[in-house]
């Protein structure tokens, strides 16, 4: 642990600087972000755009599906992690070996550039947020215990899906490609995670099957706390799952 703490600083200082040099990169993919939130936000926004008529969706009318996709947005980047792309190519190039020569496991490098990509792009992205905050009119309903719970269920999705992510990512050194398995991890994210819509909104068998995957509290579980959609004891329960996954998790990437 000695080696960790004295080379994450170090790590970050590196990380942040490679990000500087590829910063009109780094925003287009920060940006993009925003992109399929956006567009869901609207689709929904249109469904459901009556609702003096007390027309609504599962509970969802025009405002709710505006807070719950702009907290998508913002969840979305915390618990955003790349490196089942990342691994494959420094595994197939060999840089992976040089690193695995250090006193000090990769996975570290990883971690301080997921956070190095969070730091810069947040300040790009809190004034779109706001915009997008301004034109749909979002209602929250959240209590301060709610919103300081549903904060932490935010950090800990993000331990979360990293570690989901990087235990996929190891497979790099039996497959060739991931390319196949990064795809299928993003559109199982989509499906099962609530990026698509609010799971309570999907048909039974998908919520069937989010309920006995990890995906469901790394996005759509932080957002719906953060609304104020969950009461506390029902926080409380969903945070105790995400740390069982991520025990669970950890156990499998000490045995990989």
């Amino acid at each position: 642990m000695r080696f960790v703490v004295s080379a994450l600083p170090a790590f970050l200082r590196a990380s942040l600087q490679t990000m500087f040099q590829y910063r009109g990169e780094i925003i287009l993919w920060a940006i993009w972000g925003l992109v399929y939130p956006a567009v869901a936000m609207t689709m929904w926004r249109v469904v459901a755009r009556d609702p003096k008529q007390g027309v609504d969706i599962g509970g969802f009318g025009p405002a709710d599906f505006a807070a719950y996709f702009l907290l998508t947005m913002v969840v979305g980047h915390v618990v955003t992690a790349w490196d089942i792309y990342e691994l494959s190519f420094q595994v197939r190039t060999g840089r992976m070996s040089a690193k695995l020569l250090r006193p000090i496991l990769p996975i570290w490098e990883s971690i301080a550039d997921n956070l190095a990509f969070k730091l810069l792009t947040v300040v790009i992205l809190v004034p779109l947020w706001y915009v997008v905050a301004w034109w749909a009119q979002p209602r929250f309903e959240a209590t301060h215990v709610q919103l300081l719970l549903g904060g932490l269920s935010v950090l800990m999705a993000a331990a979360l899906n990293f570690v989901l992510g990087y235990n996929l990512a190891m497979l790099s050194f039996w497959f060739t490609r991931m390319d196949g398995v990064g795809e299928s991890w993003f559109g199982a994210s989509l499906f099962f995670g609530g990026r698509l819509a609010p799971l309570t909104i999907m048909p039974m068998p998908l919520q069937w099957i989010a309920a006995v995957l990890p995906f469901k509290w790394v996005v759509w579980f932080p957002s719906a706390a953060l609304m104020g959609r969950l009461t506390t004891a029902e926080i409380v329960a969903g945070m105790c799952y995400q740390a069982i996954w991520l025990a669970i998790l950890v156990v499998v990437f000490q045995i990989m």
